[in-house]
Order: structure tokens, then C-alpha cells, then sequence
């Protein structure tokens, strides 16, 4: 990459980098602000923008582009594919930027890349064709609305067939639409410094303007700015931190008091055990467990910046028996390996990154988190189960094989004494479930269970 590269550039080496060596594109964008800090705005957005564009429509865009290929796309040059990707997003999604100069670009990329003159020709005349002839007609829903969803909404068929068959029409319709939509940027508060009627003004002072959340009591969400969030001072001191809101109101699922002692497993990055720092008013303990030496240095650094004295990170295997003793905590949160399907929003990648196979690799992790965890928690303490997927193999069913086997859990069995701002997600016979359509935040399933004896 150049010292002062231009976004199309920098958005061709993360896409590169995502389809050669398996990194999500969230991670090879970090590296990228990571490396040219001085980026101006406007690259900044165009390389999001065209980064998670293509991932979104990924789908699509390979559809289009092969009616005006003379080859299957597996057989192009693997480059090539990503450059026609990247001209043939901005055609059809960009109306800001003119056919020409996507096409012209997309060319100097070959070029730039080192690519042979016809592979630049090829991608000169695939975009010109597109641009002319525009994209060809969707298959009809009334005959096949799989294919025509799966298109029109840049689904894979598999996950299209399966909303269908469990949804219906309309309702999954409207999911598949709502995943496309760009979410909010929204921001959880840190009530351990600071209140949301106090850091609106102070972010304001930063260039930076937000109102609050729709359901979720502590949250903002950032409308506009004059320079990255991510470099207000603010969020250095560590008065915020990004969170979607429907895991705000996952966080609030779990009864604390101050004093108690919980256990967290998977816990990544930080999001719930500050969230569990917060609501426990750093008294008592959060022993956060997480096996990846990555997430834990970076789970230790959220913790020092978000004040959350209370939290201790532990490095264990969430799947095998922990040192505890039975019955040694109040309290348990599961925040489980799952598909991510409910993340479509904020993630699209999943779309072409998991197979339809892959789901039944997760139920018997979560199980297994599940009878792990169980022993640790106290007769009457609470244990709550957390996905960020749509899927009952993952949510509902796999909660019932663990109280099939575990005669001492059961349901919660007073879901309107949980806090007013989830009882709004809350279904027969207990479920906790968010989902950008209608609610317009990530979908999360939650099962909020009681050991009894």
C-alpha cells in the first residue's frame, strides 16, 4: 500500500486479504485505519462504504457480472474478480460516482497490480456492458422465490429456504431487507463514569453528535462527525464504547445485585463484562473466562480503560470443567459461539462465509458451555444463555436439550419482574429475541434460567 493510497486501493488489499488468507474484512480494515491514521474523511467513508458494500452484495454483484463474462467467475483471475466486485458495486449502488471513473479506476487498479493488458481489457468491457445494459431481470418471485430472494437480497438459497419454510413470505422478506440496511453507529455509556445527559453535550464538544437509544436507557447513537469517533477523546477516557443496541438490552437480562459473583464465559472483547462491571457498580466479582490470547489482551485493555475493577479476565476452555466449586457464583452469562446470523447488518460476510453444514457444528459447543457453566451457579442464582443468531438449533432447542438433562434449571419463572426496557422482547414461554426487522437492532436470543436445588 502507498503512504497516501486512495480508498479503491486500500479497499481492494482488505478484500484481497479477506479472500486469500480468511480475514475478516473488520480486522483487515483496523489494520488499514491502523496504518494511515491521517486518511481524510471522506476515503475513510468511501472505504467502508465500498468494503462492506461488496461484502453485503457480494451475491448479486457475482451474478450480474457473470452474464457478461466469457467465463465462469472461479476460472477469473482471483484480482480480477475483485476488481469487477468493487467497479460493478459502485455502478450499481454509488450514483454519486460516474460510470466512468469507476470504470477508469477499476482498470488503473489492473494495471497497478501488474495484471496482463487483456485482464484489464476484460474488466474495461464487463463494466462498460453492465453500465450500458444494466443488470439482467431477477428470476420471478411467483415461480421461484427462492432464487429470486436469494438475488434480489444477495442471501445465500440455503438460509432464503430456510426463513421461508419457518417465516413465511412476508416476514422473511422483510428480514432479508433489514440485514441490508447500513445500522446505526450506537454506542453503549459507561454509567460507571458518566451518564448520557452528560456525555451528549461533551461529544458535541468533540464534533461528534448523538441522541439516545431507542430502548436501551444508556445508549447513544453517533448521527454525525467531524473526525472518527474512535479518536475523540471520550472514548479514550473510556466514557463509551461501541455496542449494538440490541446486546445493550441482551446485557440487562441477568439479575445482579452489587456483591455478587458471576461468571462470564466467552468473553472476547469486553462488550458484556463491562456491561456486568457496570451494573454491578464494581462490587463483587465478574471472573471472565476466554481462551483466545488475542481477545484477552484486548478484553484486559477495555477493562483498564472502562474502570471495571471488579472484572477478572481468567484464559480457560469454556468447553472443559472449570476450577470452581459447586454452587461458587450468583450468577452466569453465556455469550456462545454461534452462526452470527443475527449480525448479517454489521457482518455481511456470513452470508458467503458459512455453509449451510456449519450450523450443526455449534449446538454441541453450546451445549457442552451450558454443563460447564451449570455447576458453578448457586442453588436460586440465575444463568443466562445469549446467542446473536436466528437459528432454533441454536437458541430454543438447544436450551431445552440442557433442562431436559438438568431437572434443577428451569425458565425464569417471572420475566415481567426483568427490567421494563426487555420486556418488550420477551415471548412464550420466557425467550428474550431482538431482530433488525421489526425492531431495527441485531437479533439476539436469550434464556434467562434458574437453578432451583
Amino acid at each position: 500500500m502507498a503512504s497516501r493510497p486512495a480508498a479503491r486501493d486500500l479497499a481492494l488489499w482488505v478484500l484481497s486479504e479477506n479472500a486469500r488468507r480468511g480475514i475478516w474484512v473488520e480486522d483487515a480494515l483496523a489494520t488499514v485505519l491502523r496504518r494511515h491514521p491521517r486518511l481524510p474523511p471522506a476515503e475513510r467513508a468511501l472505504l467502508l462504504e465500498l468494503v462492506q458494500g461488496v461484502k453485503r452484495w457480494e451475491i448479486w454483484l457475482d451474478w450480474a457480472l457473470s452474464h457478461f463474462l466469457p467465463q465462469p467467475l472461479k476460472k477469473l483471475h482471483p484480482r480480477v474478480l475483485l476488481i469487477l466486485r468493487l467497479g460493478a458495486y459502485q455502478l450499481r449502488f454509488l450514483s454519486r460516482i460516474p460510470a466512468r471513473a469507476a470504470i477508469h479506476e477499476a482498470v488503473a487498479q489492473a494495471k497497478a497490480a501488474g495484471l496482463p493488458q487483456a485482464h484489464g481489457g476484460l474488466i474495461n468491457a464487463v463494466l462498460r456492458r453492465l453500465a450500458r445494459e444494466g443488470p439482467p431481470p431477477l428470476p420471478p418471485k411467483e415461480r421461484d422465490p427462492v432464487a429470486h430472494l436469494s438475488l434480489a437480497y444477495a442471501h445465500p438459497p440455503w438460509l432464503v429456504q430456510r426463513w421461508l419454510r419457518r417465516e413465511g413470505l412476508p416476514a422473511a422478506e422483510a428480514r432479508l431487507a433489514a440485514n441490508n440496511r447500513v445500522p446505526p453507529l450506537t454506542v453503549r455509556v459507561n454509567t460507571l463514569k458518566t451518564t448520557p445527559e452528560a456525555l451528549i453535550p461533551r461529544l458535541a464538544a468533540e464534533g461528534i453528535s448523538a441522541r439516545p437509544t431507542t430502548f436501551y436507557p444508556h445508549g447513544l447513537v453517533l448521527m454525525a462527525w467531524r473526525t472518527p469517533p474512535p479518536e475523540a477523546p471520550s472514548y479514550g477516557e473510556g466514557l463509551w464504547r461501541f455496542q449494538d443496541e440490541g446486546a445493550m438490552l441482551a446485557g440487562l437480562l441477568l439479575p445482579l445485585s452489587p456483591g455478587d459473583t458471576v461468571l462470564e464465559l466467552g468473553a472476547g472483547r469486553g462488550g458484556k463484562t463491562t456491561h456486568l462491571a457496570e451494573r454491578l457498580h464494581n462490587q463483587g466479582l465478574v471472573a471472565a473466562v476466554e481462551l483466545h490470547s488475542g481477545r484477552l489482551r484486548e478484553l484486559r485493555q477495555a477493562l483498564r480503560a472502562w474502570g471495571a475493577t471488579v472484572a477478572a479476565p481468567l484464559r480457560a476452555d469454556a468447553g472443559r470443567a472449570l476450577p470452581l466449586k459447586e454452587g461458587a457464583c450468583d450468577a452466569a452469562l453465556l455469550d456462545v459461539p454461534c452462526s452470527g446470523l443475527g449480525t448479517l447488518r454489521r457482518h455481511p460476510e456470513i452470508k458467503t462465509r458459512l455453509a449451510e453444514a456449519d450450523l450443526a457444528t455449534f449446538p454441541p459447543r453450546q451445549l457442552r458451555m451450558l454443563e460447564v457453566a451449570a455447576p458453578a451457579v448457586r442453588p436460586g442464582g440465575r444463568l443466562l444463555y445469549l446467542t446473536c443468531t436466528t437459528e432454533p438449533e441454536e437458541n430454543e432447542e438447544v436450551v431445552a436439550a440442557f433442562l431436559k438433562e438438568h431437572r434443577d434449571f428451569r425458565l425464569h419463572p417471572h420475566p415481567e419482574l426483568l427490567p421494563p426496557p426487555v420486556r418488550p422482547f420477551l415471548e412464550a414461554p420466557g425467550w428474550f429475541r431482538t431482530s433488525p426487522a421489526p425492531h431495527g437492532v441485531d437479533a439476539f436470543f436469550g434464556a434467562l434460567l434458574v437453578r432451583t436445588g
